[in-house]
């Protein structure tokens, strides 16, 4: 019996070693794996993260691209018809201009301008310009006055458009003004000097000239009228030599037609009573 008993009671006590070795190996395992697992783990997680985090970012490039490329087309489309539109109502204004249909030709030019919604670019520009033509060709001149001061306060060193400002205001009276634009200075004198040969001042409009003559350049289409009103002058002062002489000087120069043929022969005929 004691024998039994301690055999099972050694037993019992291998039992228990045995069991609590087992229970100390499966704990120690657990530790073990769950050591081994958890840093691996985490590392899968952060990394099918970072995954998600690329697709999203990729997937909104992709979106944003489609969305641009929708947009850039939109607005591609809508640049082309109205470059189309434009190009129309300049051709229809350039026709009716050809074709002395003031009115319509403005009409034309400003539709074209308006188009772009009040902003002067380089194609509003020369539509502007064609209809400061047409109201300068209509006698429309406060109207052409007014479009050349908006081209030139768009850009002054332009000598197209200081041109055409001067003619406006010569045409309106203003000399000064035009004198200061620095251009058709001959023009500008010779129709000053007109004014003063009408009212009688014949002295003043003859200072004129000269004034005109001195600064008008080679090429000033004014050159050749201040030379006739030159000879103009002096015949309504009563000097038909001073006269003749002038304008036997601009048959040689510009061929005397019209008017001046006429003062010329009546010149001729003025110095032969002599």
């Amino acid at each position: 019996m004691g024998r039994e008993e301690y055999t099972g009671n050694n037993m019992h006590r291998r039992t228990g070693r045995q069991a609590g070795g087992r229970a100390a190996n499966q704990t120690a395992g657990r530790t073990t794996n769950q050591s081994a697992y958890s840093p691996v783990r985490a590392r899968q997680i952060a990394r099918r993260r970072r995954q998600q985090r690329k697709r999203r970012r990729q997937m909104m490039a992709a979106l944003a691209v489609v969305v641009l490329l929708a947009g850039g087309g939109a607005f591609g489309f809508r640049q082309a018809s109205l470059q189309k539109h434009r190009q129309e109502y300049a051709e229809q204004g350039i026709a009716a201009l050809d074709s002395q249909n003031y009115e319509q030709a403005v009409t034309d030019f400003n539709a074209a301008i308006d188009l772009n919604h009040g902003k002067i670019g380089s194609f509003e520009s020369q539509m502007l310009l064609y209809r400061a033509e047409t109201e300068y060709r209509s006698e429309d001149y406060q109207a052409a006055l007014a479009t050349y001061e908006t081209l030139y306060g768009k850009d002054e060193q332009n000598e197209t458009y200081r041109t055409g400002l001067a003619l406006c205001l010569l045409e309106t009276g203003d000399y000064d003004r035009a004198l200061t634009l620095g251009v058709i200075p001959g023009q500008i004198y010779n129709r000053m000097a007109k004014d003063q040969i009408n009212a009688g001042n014949y002295d003043e409009a003859l200072a004129t000239i000269e004034t005109g003559l001195s600064e008008a350049g080679a090429d000033d289409e004014g050159r050749k009228e201040l030379t006739f009103n030159q000879a103009v002058a002096w015949e309504y002062k009563g000097d038909y030599k001073k006269a003749l002489e002038i304008l036997e000087d601009y048959d040689q120069k510009y061929t005397a037609e019209g008017n001046a043929a006429r003062e010329l022969a009546f010149l001729r005929t003025r110095q032969g009573n002599n």
